[in-house]
């Protein structure tokens, strides 16, 4: 008969099954592969699970934001407008960081002007293509050229187009190159400031630097949801809600006409 011999393993046997018995040659070398490998990182309970809370980490700080996610390591919120909102990590280096940092104040300052800009064109733009004896460019119903309203087909001439890349290639090409010359901490800062509103010391730059972001954040949502209104509901937004954008009486009389 053949004598059984311990066999040598140079790998971890997994088991999640339990199937190799306690005195099985692969437990009594201590081969098989733990279920779980031991857990070195902080637990963190923002939903209070834990009864036994000595487990539960004391020194992670959570997002002010969303109070279930730890805080990201770089929003440790000494940035302006910095709330711990960076769930899927797009800020992962202080490279990324940057960038994310401009991309949003540029789509925030834009935004702000589009959110204007937006009621003003259908309040006002027919007016002035009378007046100028112009072609109206709104879409249907009186409302902004958008992508979702297929609007923006009123501007059929290549011209256009050429104009508005050229323009927005130029100031793109111009700010990387100042990015390579110099070394901005603040890339929102391009010297803009003709009534000194940016404030004096840290604190009031702070606090403008912050107000400007919020604002921001709130213009970029009001333009999705104007686009998303009009596209809905195939009218203008200052027609939605009068109240917000024409003289009181105006509104009133249209609100009643509903």
């Amino acid at each position: 008969p053949l004598e059984s011999s311990a066999v040598q393993y140079n790998k971890e046997v997994e088991d999640p099954l339990g199937l190799y018995s306690a005195n099985s040659p692969e437990r009594m070398d201590g081969i098989i592969k733990a279920l779980e490998s031991s857990y070195n990182k902080d637990i963190v309970d923002p939903l209070r699970l834990y009864q036994d809370t000595a487990q539960v980490s004391d020194e992670v700080q959570m997002s002010a934001s969303l109070p279930f996610l730890p805080r990201p390591a770089l929003l440790d919120g000494t940035l302006p407008g910095d709330r711990g909102f960076d769930p899927l990590n797009f800020a992962s280096d202080a490279s990324a960081l940057q960038w994310q940092r401009k991309a949003e104040i540029k789509h925030a300052r834009l935004a702000m002007l589009a959110a204007v800009g937006w009621p003003m064109a259908e309040l006002l733009h027919k007016d002035i293509a009378s007046a100028f004896d112009l072609p109206n460019l709104l879409a249907s119903g009186d409302r902004v050229p958008s992508v979702l309203n297929g609007g923006l087909a009123h501007a059929s001439s290549p011209v256009f187009w050429i104009a508005a890349i050229a323009v927005a290639g130029v100031i793109e090409i111009q700010e990387s190159v100042e990015a390579n010359d110099s070394c901005k901490l603040n890339p929102a800062d391009k010297g803009f400031d003709p009534i000194n509103l940016g404030g004096k010391t840290m604190k009031q730059k702070h606090f403008m630097h912050e107000a400007e972001l919020f604002n921001g954040r709130l213009g970029m949502l009001a333009i999705t949801g104007f686009a998303i209104q009009e596209w809905f509901l195939n009218s203008a937004v200052v027609d939605q809600i009068p109240i917000f954008f024409k003289p009181m009486n105006v509104a009133m009389e249209q609100l009643m006409n509903v």
